[in-house]
């Protein structure tokens, strides 16, 4: 059996394994909808395309015109390209265009009956960058109602060579053995091993297969999956911290003390004593602290606050106030809350307002796209948060201080724990029973 054989005959393999057909589907496909800024459509004045709401396209939305003075256009590195359209009995006829050249004229979108995501053009190109540009010609069979065409999507093929360059951009978040002290995560040995035999695999098939063929696409495939389980294996090295407060600003578990700029006072606490925040002064974590490149966090302490209005913080990290998180007793919406953001608008979770004069434990996680806020260990909110530290890389680390010029906070701190990793509901629960 020949090398390009055994090759056909793996990558067949392998693409029943995953589950994916070789040429048929979209898998090894790259989609760019039109929500996206990839993609261009031209048009002035009350004469541009058309949005339209469409529950079945690709992401919800389509464009949508019958004037030849329009056109969609996208720009992609690639051997293949489909464009993605509803069809109809209301659909009429466009141009379609591979760079600059009329390559489908008069394609007609008409059918009998309506159906969505349907691949209407498709082409096999010489690998390289290429511009698709669609035009509508204003003009429809003698059967449809009406001439208009829409756009939902483009996909395409990307080139091997493409590909195999952003997976070794993948193996270069690897960390050297002698970064792996200072680094907050690592990646498993198996999927290192089955991405870099996927780039090897891929790079045969770039030399036995031309563009478009079923042994591209299994390959194109395989290294997609390789590339997903490798970003979905990685794995948080913790790197915990805890400010007890017993005396001192020191970091128990780290190398990150706290310090301030007044003296500080402490008072009995939870566990042996905690920190005397009477609205006069705050403390600071390092800058240096890896919560700054965190991509998942854990902030928990307990928390008894005295007095004192609106917006104080228990904590606030952050570089302005354009930039941070923080957690405040009391929002002016009377919750307890914590918001994050990285300059384009906060996401937030809040629960009900802390209560005076007695020890309350916080813990809030952010992992996964997804923020928990908890009190005295149980789960009282929820709600999708894409934002992480790593974001905005905070500096300024207040503990009992705002990004804003709100009061500072009145009340005691003890057992704050900092950690770049999300705890999980019955870990806060360990910590704070510890």
């Amino acid at each position: 059996m020949t090398r390009k054989a055994i090759l056909i005959l793996s990558l067949i393999i392998l693409s029943l394994l995953l589950g994916t057909g070789l040429a048929s589907g979209s898998a090894g496909w790259v989609t760019v909808d039109v929500t996206s800024s990839e993609v261009s459509y031209y048009g002035s004045g009350l004469t541009n395309w058309r949005r339209i709401n469409n529950k079945e396209a690709i992401n919800g939305v389509e464009i949508y015109s019958d004037r030849d003075i329009h056109e969609a256009a996208f720009t992609f590195e690639g051997s293949a390209i489909r464009w993605i359209a509803s069809v109809g009995p209301n659909r009429g006829m466009a141009n379609v265009y591979i760079d600059d050249e009329l390559v489908a004229a008069n394609l007609d979108l008409y059918a009998e009956e309506g159906a969505d995501q349907v691949v209407v053009f498709e082409a096999v190109l010489d690998a390289g960058v290429h511009t698709i540009k669609v035009q509508p010609t204003g003009t429809k069979s003698e059967i449809a109602t009406f001439a208009a065409i829409t756009v939902d999507a483009f996909q395409y093929l990307p080139t091997i060579g493409k590909k195999v360059a952003e997976a070794y951009e993948l193996l270069r978040q690897l960390p050297t053995e002698a970064e792996l002290d200072d680094k907050l995560f690592d990646f498993p040995d198996r999927a290192i091993e089955a991405l870099v035999l996927a780039i090897a695999n891929a790079k045969l098939a770039d030399k036995y297969f031309a563009p478009g063929e079923e042994g591209q696409i299994a390959a194109l495939v395989a290294l997609d999956d390789a590339m997903a389980k490798f970003t979905g294996s990685k794995i948080f090295i913790e790197r915990p911290s805890l400010y007890s407060f017993e005396g001192n600003l020191d970091d128990s578990l780290g190398v990150f003390p706290a310090f301030s700029e007044s003296e500080v006072t402490f008072e009995p606490g939870v566990v042996g004593q905690a920190l005397n925040l009477d609205g006069n002064i705050f403390v600071q974590v390092p800058a240096e602290h890896p919560i700054a490149n965190a991509e998942e966090m854990t902030v928990a302490c307990w928390v008894l606050w005295r007095e004192g209005v609106h917006w104080q913080r228990i904590l606030d990290f952050g570089n302005n106030t354009s930039q941070y998180f923080f957690i405040t007793p009391a929002s002016n919406a009377n919750t307890l809350r914590f918001a994050i953001t990285s300059g384009s608008g906060e996401q937030t979770i809040q629960t009900d307002i802390l209560p005076k004069n007695e020890w309350v434990h916080i813990a809030v996680t952010l992992g996964g796209g997804v923020g928990k806020l908890y009190v005295n260990g149980e789960l009282k909110a929820s709600g999708n948060i894409n934002i992480v530290p790593k974001d905005f890389k905070p500096v300024m680390n207040y503990v009992g201080k705002s990004q804003w010029p709100d009061p500072l906070f009145n009340g005691l701190i003890d057992e704050l724990y900092i950690s770049n990793v999300a705890l999980s509901a019955d870990e806060i629960v360990e910590l704070m029973n510890k």
